[in-house]
């Protein structure tokens, strides 16, 4: 069942990514001459700002780690999207399915190359086998594939040099939207490299 959810996942991946290098151009080449016969540059550059990403991303919490994929679309002083798919790759572990809404601050930009700082939040479906209780010998029992619905919230910087960014921050992790340590609320970091497009 996970193997089929990473699939459709990666699936999705591609075709947002295909789907988000649509671009309408416009001709804003021929130059614009000021009064005082110099040629004045009236290209924005605001849509060279915005890119989308898609890159290897490593997770670190207490005691575990996740890998995973992530696809972005970051918006410098805007709203952006984030989707992304983590597993811990062991008996028992989690499958995660992350989608957040982010806000990005432009904090540097010089050409192609910018600093970022992103806040990004939203939901985490996840599917894991649960502990269902003990049999008589004492070994722990699991109920299969259970699906739950969590939240994440993932502050981190990004720099990005051309088609390469690099991006980590702070991840923190609540099941089941509970948010205290005892429900399992578990903060960690996370950081990632991946192509800008």
């Amino acid at each position: 069942m996970k193997k089929i959810i990473f699939s459709a996942f990666i699936a999705l991946i591609a075709f947002v990514s295909t789907n988000a290098q649509d671009v309408i151009t416009n001709n804003y080449d021929s130059p614009i001459t000021s009064a005082d016969g110099q040629s004045v540059n009236t290209n924005s550059t605001e849509e060279d700002e915005s890119f989308g990403g898609l890159g290897l991303m490593y997770y670190s919490f207490d005691g575990f780690e996740n890998y995973g994929l992530n696809s972005n679309y970051t918006n410098p002083n805007g709203v952006g999207l984030d989707f992304g798919v983590r597993a811990q790759f062991k008996d028992h572990g989690n499958f995660n399915f992350d989608l957040l809404f982010n806000y990005s601050f432009g904090l540097w930009k010089q050409d192609s190359n910018q600093l970022l700082l992103t806040l990004a939040a939203g939901p985490s479906l996840r599917t894991q086998d649960e502990i269902s209780g003990f049999d008589k010998r004492g070994n722990i029992e699991y109920n299969s594939d259970k699906f739950f619905i969590d939240a994440v919230v993932n502050p981190r910087l990004t720099v990005k040099f051309g088609k390469i960014y690099i991006t980590g921050g702070y991840f923190y992790w609540a099941p089941k939207f509970k948010f205290s340590k005892d429900n399992g609320a578990t903060g960690g970091f996370n950081i990632g490299i991946g192509i800008a497009y």
